[in-house]
């Protein structure tokens, strides 16, 4: 067996047909960490550029989407942003996405929210806060504040419509 041969099948690089979460980078320096953090719960994912084209994403069986952070805001000319044609595959196959930072700012760019820049940038520890009444099970087994790593300038104003807002921290909330 070729080297080439052997980890195409090591890896299953072939199988289209299994289940995974994409990790869409859009330069983040946690895009990695993000990766291990899914796969140490025993789920499959792969990690692709956020310039994906719709055709390669929508070869895979998708379960969900992560949209991780990056350097840019949604607003600066050359930011990179999801084609149409990815986000046409998410509403056909209604697969459930996650935006972390950028992504979340993503998120709302396309869907109708606002985005602007916060008061001052975060960087370092910030307490994050789960919104009064949230039930949602991305904080499951958390408790109601905690403490998490920022980096990043901009913040959500408006929640486009059909979104609920889950968490916030005190620079933006």
């Amino acid at each position: 067996m070729s080297g080439e041969q052997y980890l195409k099948q090591s890896s299953q690089l072939g199988n289209l047909s299994r289940p995974q979460v994409a990790i869409l980078d859009f330069g983040s320096q946690y895009s990695h960490l993000i990766a291990r953090r899914v796969r140490e719960m025993n789920v499959y994912c792969e990690l692709y550029s956020c310039l994906v084209s719709a055709e390669e994403l929508g070869s895979h069986e998708l379960t969900a989407i992560i949209l991780s952070g990056g350097p840019n805001s949604v607003y600066e000319e050359g930011a990179p942003h999801v084609s149409e044609g990815v986000w046409k595959v998410v509403k056909e196959r209604k697969i459930p996405v996650l935006g972390i930072c950028y992504g979340m700012q993503e998120l709302a760019h396309v869907f109708g929210g606002e985005v602007a820049p916060g008061q001052k940038r975060e960087y370092g520890k910030a307490e994050v806060h789960r919104i009064e009444g949230c039930d949602s099970c991305l904080f499951k087994g958390l408790p109601e504040k905690f403490q998490m790593w920022m980096s990043h300038g901009d913040k959500l104003l408006r929640v486009p419509d059909g979104f609920k807002k889950v968490a916030g921290t005190s620079n933006a909330d």
